[in-house]
């Protein structure tokens, strides 16, 4: 009874992130094509396969490094065309020593509030930094933004529940076995998550 709770509660999770989403993706595509840009071919390729992950790949618990990593390009690479290079400075490095696995789209709710509040109302040119390590122990991924200094940058009520779903789902996915560090100071936001890898009987 206590695994079906679990499933069904992590169901609902999921039904609620998804949509946020690929909300926010169609609105990155809107913006574009009412610009008429000459890359839209490249933009719906690119949505055309997040879609596909989040609709195919998302209804499981746990996926391999390497998809959520294409997964994070594809987004990065939408994000991107949005933006121009004056306006957005971008570098994402992985270390990959180990296939583990990941509940997917659990990092993405920081990539895209990064983009949300770090790119958007800001006026200089905005500074991301994401890195994902896999090691045998562990994933740690972390990320951080330069936040504009302006009235707008403030946090919208949807970002802090996509948050508050995300803790919901690292305290049902990975029940003490993971660290959420949130670190906010006038110019910077900060985020770093430690998981523990599965064990294999775990993954069965």
């Amino acid at each position: 009874m206590e695994e079906e709770k679990k499933s069904i509660e992590l169901k609902v999770l999921k039904n609620q992130l998804n949509p946020h989403f690929l909300f926010n993706t169609l609105n990155n595509l809107y913006a574009l094509t009412l610009k008429k840009d000459d890359r839209a071919p490249e933009i719906i390729a690119k949505l055309s396969e997040i879609l596909d992950f989040v609709l195919y790949r998302c209804n499981e618990d746990y996926v391999s490094i390497e998809k959520e990593i294409a997964l994070i390009e594809n987004y990065i690479a939408l994000e991107k065309l949005r933006y121009s290079e004056n306006r957005l400075d971008i570098l994402f490095t992985k270390d990959i020593q180990e296939s583990n696995k990941i509940s997917p789209l659990i990092v993405l709710t920081f990539i895209e509030n990064a983009f949300k509040h770090g790119v958007i109302n800001e006026t200089e040119k905005a500074i991301i930094r994401l890195n994902l390590e896999s090691k045998k122990e562990q994933i740690i991924f972390s990320i951080e933004n330069t936040k504009p200094q302006n009235e707008l940058a403030q946090m919208t009520n949807k970002s802090k529940i996509g948050l508050e779903n995300v803790q919901k789902q690292l305290d049902l996915l990975y029940p003490k076995r993971h660290q959420l560090e949130i670190e906010e100071t006038k110019m910077l936001y900060k985020v770093k998550l430690c998981l523990k890898n599965q064990s294999r009987k775990e993954l069965l």
